[in-house]
């Protein structure tokens, strides 16, 4: 391969097509339709999905319905660098108890390398909390391309300017409100960019 065009295709600019035929996508409701109509149907399983929080614990309307279905599936949900400790009564009140919680705790690096190895393991669902800084163009389509074996990955991360291409299936910015939550969808399958989605 052309050095230019290796480079291109790190820096997440060139995204290689695929050679063989688009598996078949379903879709994980978010818990709220007006997203579920945004996104085409909902969260794309197998996918990826970045949520970029501008504040802190602001995923947890989204994470929460998405956890309930995973497990009503019976996937096992893996937690890498979660924020706070998981507590089994935690677990129990939002209705998460009945599960398999398998919880990574590890340097950036090492996470990373962590979630690409879930990603690749059947029936799992996993969320992980990792820096921009790891986020990188190949890093995520490493993530990617495991996570079409079937598997759902959400990336947490803080909010950054950086317009950068990566190869998420949705990438979305969450901030809190005083009557809940909105979102900017940065990147959607199923449309353009859309800003300031007021979710309750």
């Amino acid at each position: 391969m052309q050095p230019n065009l290796q480079r291109l295709i790190e820096q997440g600019v060139v995204w290689q097509g695929q050679t063989k035929a688009e598996q078949t996508t379903g879709y994980v409701k978010t818990g709220f339709s007006k997203l579920d109509e945004l996104l085409g149907g909902g969260w794309q399983t197998p996918g990826l999905h970045e949520w970029q929080l501008t504040g802190p614990f602001s995923e947890q309307r989204l994470l929460l319905p998405l956890a309930q279905q995973a497990i009503e599936q019976g996937l096992a949900v893996f937690w890498v660098n979660p924020p706070a400790q998981l507590s089994a009564a935690g677990l129990h009140y939002h209705g998460l108890g009945d599960a398999m919680h398998i919880v990574v705790e590890a340097k950036q690096s090492d996470a990373c390398w962590a979630l690409e190895q879930i990603l690749r393991t059947k029936n799992t669902m996993a969320f992980a909390w990792l820096s921009q800084k790891e986020t990188t163009a190949s890093n995520v389509r490493r993530w990617y391309k495991a996570a079409e074996s079937g598997q759902t990955g959400i990336v947490i991360t803080e909010f950054s300017h950086n317009l950068e291409a990566r190869p998420y299936s949705n990438r979305l910015k969450v901030r809190l409100t005083e009557g809940g939550f909105a979102l900017d969808i940065l990147k959607r399958k199923s449309g353009w960019p859309v800003e300031n989605i007021e979710l309750k």
